[in-house]
């Protein structure tokens, strides 16, 4: 199963590079531009062709690939005999206008941000469901050793006044109706003040809360679990939830003399215990019976409960193709703006050693949700691996805007500033600024890299 996770991560990962590659082979001979080569893959060639003036090659390692424009020649060229401006040549990449240059380097971007927006309105045309809860709330710190949280600092929930049963409706300017909506809602607003709106006991009430940055991820977090309601919906076959009598329905109403309100109380009533048996009281059929229950527990002692609890099923699918569209618009540039944001996030205590990924835990990531998906049903897992690999298009059309020198942004701000001034950068500046990109780019590979080592050896 291993290899096929890591197939189904190099393929996806594989399209997206090319899909990148191509835009550049398209703007370079709308450009006047001639290209040399354009390779799938990396490694020793297994089959090529040429076709207009341009050589095909597909190679052994199957891992994205590259597009090679004529110019490296003249660039090599002036270097060796110092030339203070590029030699002027037919086709050459240094030959062409600054502003066709800007586009032949920009088109890579953008071909990833339109494949970005193909990827999500085939989503949006197949449909999607997604699990969730309702939008009532649990305050994290009346659960301190779940939590981690001592309780010697308040959570922003707290401050703000929600008490456990409250139900959020509105933050911000977003409606809330479940709680992946208030997931949604603070995302992207961490440390910000926000407009909340809560119910108590069928009253609305309003404060102002600010959500606390969550380190590992950057995402606004306000201190709160979901509140699931302590009904059974499940359990394995053979498990000791089966042998203990429980049946699909019961509401769990204590365990021993505790009370049971939720299913976060129960599991604390469980695990916090140095019992290995307990009595637990559920209602069936409006009829109150005890349970003798000997939970299973983990290699490393901890308890584990098999039970599943109710859960919201949240289904979305565009109206027609041209709805599905425009939900794939509005979904990149709400994609393009969350990675734009994560940069701000990154000068903020963010943990780089857990948000960041690089290139082997990434491909991992992508094989392993697609896997998974296949696993479930064959429209799943190609709709979760269309799914990903817009927000790795997202993602690598993004990070080559960036304007670092041996990227396509960097490329893109020497175009422009030689447009403005009418001055092309002379050859050695040129190649001095390709050895600062690359140092750049190297030390965040070696970075990422070794990153993705330590997450799989942990």
């Amino acid at each position: 199963m291993i290899i096929i996770t890591i197939l189904l991560g190099l393929f996806g990962l594989g399209i997206v590079i090319i899909v990148h590659e191509y835009g550049h082979l398209l703007a370079a001979r709308l450009s006047g531009i001639e290209v040399e080569a354009f390779a799938v893959g990396w490694g020793k060639t297994l089959k090529q062709f040429t076709h207009k003036n341009t050589q095909y090659k597909l190679n052994l390692f199957p891992v994205g690939g590259y597009c090679k424009l004529k110019g490296e020649e003249a660039f090599r060229k002036a270097l060796d005999n110092k030339y203070s401006t590029f030699p002027k040549e037919p086709g050459s990449l240094f030959s062409v206008t600054p502003i066709r240059r800007f586009l032949t380097y920009a088109a890579g971007p953008v071909f990833n941000l339109i494949f970005a927006v193909i990827l999500f309105s085939s989503v949006w045309a197949i449909g999607y469901e997604y699990p969730t809860y309702s939008n009532r709330i649990i305050l994290v710190s009346e659960f301190p050793i779940l939590s981690g949280n001592d309780g010697s600092q308040e959570s922003p929930a707290v401050k703000a006044g929600l008490q456990s049963g409250d139900y959020i409706i509105k933050i911000g300017n977003n409606p809330i109706s479940n709680f992946s909506d208030i997931q949604d809602a603070l995302i992207t607003n961490a440390e910000k003040e926000l407009p909340l709106v809560y119910q108590r006991e069928g009253t609305e009430y309003s404060t102002i809360i600010i959500p606390e940055i969550d380190r590992k991820t950057g995402s606004g977090i306000i201190g709160i679990y979901a509140w699931i309601e302590p009904i059974i919906t499940s359990f394995p076959p053979g498990s000791p939830e089966e042998a203990a009598g429980f049946q699909v329905g019961d509401l769990l109403k204590s365990v021993g003399n505790e009370p049971v309100t939720h299913a976060l109380g129960f599991y604390n009533s469980i695990s916090q215990s140095i019992s290995n048996r307990f009595e637990v009281t559920v209602e069936r059929e409006n009829r109150e019976t005890v349970l003798t229950y000997i939970p299973a527990k983990s290699d490393d002692g901890n308890v584990t409960i098999q039970f599943g609890f109710p859960s919201l099923t949240i289904t979305n699918k565009a109206e027609s193709l041209i709805d599905a569209l425009g939900k794939g618009i509005k979904e990149m540039a709400s994609t393009f703006s969350l990675t734009f944001k994560s940069i701000g996030m990154l000068f903020k205590g963010l943990d780089l050693e857990e948000a960041m990924a690089g290139p082997i835990k990434i491909t991992y990531l992508v094989g392993e949700a697609a896997a998974a998906g296949f696993r479930q049903s064959f429209i799943t897992g190609i709709r979760t691996l269309l799914q990903l690999l817009g927000f790795v298009s997202v993602a690598l059309g993004f990070a080559n805007l960036l304007p670092i020198p041996a990227l396509d942004g960097g490329q893109m701000v020497l175009a422009a500033a030689e447009g403005l001034t009418r001055r092309q950068i002379s050859p050695r500046k040129y190649y001095i600024l390709q050895i600062v990109g690359f140092g750049i780019l190297f030390t965040l590979l070696f970075f990422t890299v070794f990153n993705d080592l330590r997450y799989f050896l942990g």
